[in-house]
């Protein structure tokens, strides 16, 4: 391609590159996506909705809000509705025919990327997972759901390239929305593995053997689990510190849990942190931890971009054995694998890490070096390119073959 200009298009209102952003997962995300495009050539002309809110909105605790009572959800629902269609024309004005391509996080009720196609520049659609069923049974953050699911549907299918986070996602989207396979790419998270690099002189307050977690505090990612598991393991004589870095739904619930079990001198919670100093916490850890569970909807699909950011720290990882976490682990010797949701065997993965602790500074280095030799972010973004140029070059035979049949 001569110009390579990309049009970065979100249109979800917490969802920001700022280093303020409630939403701190998908920040990372949209970020390493940008920044790999940048590096690998390309110029980037972002239309970043949540970028243009006031940032005493887009801090605001707009999750719990949004699920206080119906009927907000419901005027917020409308208002996704409407503020989608203004800025889908605002941001072909903004970018219009000086972009070759445009890559949209898909954002629940809301789809920016169509008038582009509509005028012929290919659309690239990345979901990480099927919003509509995780905001109204995860979530409880809309009400349109018949909707949400219509529009998610049809973004799908009228996307010239659909980018998956996970294979499981993937499969899902072909089976029950029926999706052609053959436009899904399947792109697991990346990191920033400048950002996220190991720190020189550690800061640790603390040699107790410690379990960090960093990211949105929701039901799915098994720090309950975590919480009953240094319980039973202080019972058995075994003393384990965690520090939780981040915030979210259940981040109240989880306090209490920790205070009832006794274990409040053991977990810390430190609430959202800045960006910038997510390095530095991870840096206190001795092993990083990912436990998620199964979603109330459907196996579990997503891709935990902290297993990549601790990895990339040279911290190890324990993990619950989902299909990225087998991935960066199984037969790697970068950290310790618990069937999910299984308190037991994630009390016998701690205790192999524990018991692995001289060990767990050469583990981190072998982790170090898996993620920089195959998952950064200007790896996964280099391989989805030439991914997506193949797609679409398919698409253009299979219209000259219509055409020609006609």
């Amino acid at each position: 391609m001569r110009d390579k200009v990309l049009g970065y298009l979100s249109a979800a209102p917490r969802v920001s590159t700022s280093p303020h952003a409630e939403a701190s997962g998908p920040r990372a995300h949209v970020l390493g996506v940008i920044q790999a495009f940048e590096r690998l050539g390309w110029q980037v002309e972002r239309f970043i909705v949540g970028d243009r809110m006031r940032r005493d909105l887009a801090n605001k605790k707009t999750e719990k809000m949004l699920t206080a009572n119906p009927v907000q959800t419901f005027a917020a629902d409308v208002a996704r509705i409407v503020l989608g269609k203004r800025n889908a024309r605002k941001a072909w004005e903004e970018l219009g025919p000086r972009v070759n391509w445009v890559y949209e996080r898909h954002a629940v009720l809301q789809s920016l990327g169509w008038i582009f196609k509509k005028h012929g520049i290919p659309w690239i659609l990345e979901t990480n997972g099927i919003f509509f069923e995780e905001a109204k049974k995860d979530r409880k953050a809309i009400v349109l759901d018949g909707i949400a699911r219509e529009m998610e549907i049809k973004a799908y299918r009228d996307c010239d390239v659909l980018v998956a986070v996970s294979r499981p996602l993937k499969e899902q989207i072909v089976e029950r929305l029926h999706i052609d396979p053959d436009k899904i790419l399947v792109v697991p998270n990346g990191v920033d593995t400048h950002f996220y690099r190991p720190q020189e002189g550690e800061s640790r307050d603390s040699d107790m053997f410690t379990v960090g977690f960093v990211g949105s505090i929701l039901a799915w990612q098994g720090l309950d689990h975590l919480i009953r598991a240094v319980g039973e393991l202080r019972e058995e004589g075994i003393d384990v510190r965690v520090i939780i870095v981040g915030d979210g739904l259940v981040k109240a619930e989880l306090e209490e849990m920790t205070r009832e079990a006794g274990l409040a001198d053991r977990i810390t919670f430190t609430g959202r942190v800045p960006a910038d100093e997510v390095p530095a916490w991870i840096s206190r850890f001795d092993v990083g931890f990912s436990g998620q569970v199964d979603l109330k909807t459907q196996k579990m699909y997503h891709s935990p971009l902290k297993i990549y950011e601790y990895m990339s720290m040279a911290k190890p990882v324990v993990a619950s054995a989902h299909d990225d976490a087998r991935m960066l682990i199984e037969g790697k010797e970068t950290g310790f694998l618990f069937r999910p949701g299984d308190v037991e065997d994630l009390k016998g993965a701690l205790k192999r890490a524990i018991s692995s602790r001289d060990r767990l500074p050469e583990m981190g280095r072998t982790a170090r070096e898996e993620i920089l030799n195959n998952h950064s972010w200007d790896a996964r973004v280099r391989g989805m390119i030439e991914e997506i140029e193949r797609i679409l070059q398919a698409n253009r035979e299979k219209a000259v073959m219509s055409g020609q049949s006609r």
